[in-house]
């Protein structure tokens, strides 16, 4: 029996030395990155840093937290942000925001209000701290900006994987559901108020190759760049407006060169709200409705358009007819 509790008392002890070396790690690490961004001129404020919850998690809390990037100018605080962690699995990392934060650019400021917001993190095992699969799970948000307008949505599901089997090739998927634009977003795409206040759903599931894997360095030095992008499910749904895409298209210094099959219902409300915000120019437009009237014409339903959008040379195509520059691929 003294063996056995003596047995007990040695591995309590040296869990406890376990968990004080690893909590140490975690403050260190934490110090260690906000240091580094003051050192890069960022302006770093907090009340408080604590590790907690011996002996089976290192739960991080920083207190009255606020980083100002210098370079952009965005700025944002929050009451407490913490990284939550089971001692035994330190490379999977579950972050937790307060219901209200605010974020600051040089233009503008927002309120952000959620009922629920939290990620989750994956990291392989290396001292790169390599993606391996993260999660966002956001619920009844809330912005508000200072200029007067505000946006909100039921719930927002993301989610990002390493593929199996590769360095750089990742899967993501993202939706989200009952989302009100706001009025200023309404006022520039939907000017006649034609639409319905709510845009039921917008969803998209990608397979996107990099140059590089998305890691700790990302962060701290150069965004990769994407080299390729398979859409295998692209759509939203606005009212009586639906729109669907699948394509694969190379990628090379952010320039798309590839197809994309687009469906779209009632194209030409589509075409309208280009016009009317002013993303289409209206002697242009009608070319472009004229052309993709032919187009849909062959399908037996002149409101329903199954078309093909086309990237070549930085240009982009509907069909063979040329509807302006291609768009800038890169990671945000």
């Amino acid at each position: 029996m003294r063996k056995l509790i003596t047995l007990i008392v040695v591995a309590a002890l040296a869990w406890s030395g376990y968990w004080y070396l690893g909590m140490q790690g975690h403050k260190a690490a934490v110090s260690t990155w906000l240091e580094d961004r003051r050192a890069e001129g960022w302006q770093v404020e907090y009340s408080d840093h604590a590790v907690r919850g011996f002996p089976n998690r290192f739960d991080t809390t920083l207190t009255d937290l606020r980083l100002t990037d210098p370079e952009t100018g965005i700025s944002w605080q929050a009451p407490f942000f913490q990284v939550l962690s089971l001692s035994y699995k330190p490379n999977h990392l579950i972050a937790v925001w307060p219901n209200e934060q605010q974020i600051a650019t040089p233009a503008e400021k927002f309120s952000l209000k959620t009922s629920n917001l939290r990620a989750s993190l994956k990291v392989k095992p290396s001292t790169r701290l390599a993606l391996d699969t993260a999660q966002v799970e956001m619920a009844e948000a809330v912005i508000a900006s200072s200029d007067g307008w505000t946006a909100s949505f039921e719930q927002l599901n993301a989610a990002i994987r390493n593929v199996e089997g590769t360095a750089s090739t990742y899967d993501v998927a993202a939706s989200i559901d009952q989302l009100l634009p706001g009025e200023r977003v309404r006022d520039i795409i939907d000017q006649g108020g034609t639409l319905p206040q709510t845009i039921e759903t917008l969803r998209y599931d990608l397979r996107a190759a990099l140059d590089a894997p998305l890691d700790r360095t990302t962060i701290e030095a150069a965004r990769p760049e994407i080299t390729n992008l398979i859409i295998r499910d692209l759509r939203g749904t606005w009212g009586e407006l639906e729109l669907r895409a699948k394509g694969d298209m190379e990628v090379r210094n952010a320039q798309p060169q590839g197809e994309v099959a687009i469906t779209a219902r009632n194209w030409r409300e589509m075409i309208n709200l280009a016009v009317r915000s002013g993303a289409l120019d209206q002697s242009f437009a009608s070319t472009v409705e004229l052309g993709l009237g032919l187009l849909a014409s062959t399908s037996g339903n002149a409101e329903a358009l199954d078309a093909t959008l086309s990237f070549s040379g930085g240009r982009t195509f509907i069909g063979p007819i040329p509807v302006g520059p291609s768009p800038e691929i890169r990671l945000p």
